[in-house]
C-alpha cells in the first residue's frame, strides 16, 4: 500500500515540477511571496529559559519522590 502510494507521489510530482517551470502563474505568484522570517537570536534564550524549567521541574519531582517515600502509609 505504502509503496503504491509511492508511486503515485512521484507521478504528481513529477507533474507539479513540469507545472512549476513551465507556468507563468507560478514565476508571478512566487515574485510576490516574501519570507518574514523571525529573528533566530531569540531562540537561544527560550532554549536556555526551558532547559531551567526543566531542570527545576525534575529537581521538583525529585524532592516530592522522597518526600513521599518517607511518609507512611
Amino acid at each position: 500500500s505504502a509503496v503504491k502510494s509511492m508511486d503515485g507521489a512521484a507521478t504528481s510530482f513529477q507533474n507539479i515540477q513540469e507545472m512549476k517551470d513551465s507556468s507563468s502563474v507560478y514565476k508571478r505568484l512566487s515574485a510576490h511571496i516574501v519570507l518574514d522570517l523571525p529573528d533566530l537570536s531569540e531562540f537561544s534564550m527560550v532554549r536556555e529559559t526551558t532547559n531551567r524549567i526543566e531542570n527545576m521541574m525534575a529537581h521538583a519531582r525529585g524532592l516530592m519522590l522522597n518526600y513521599t517515600d518517607h511518609i507512611p502509609l
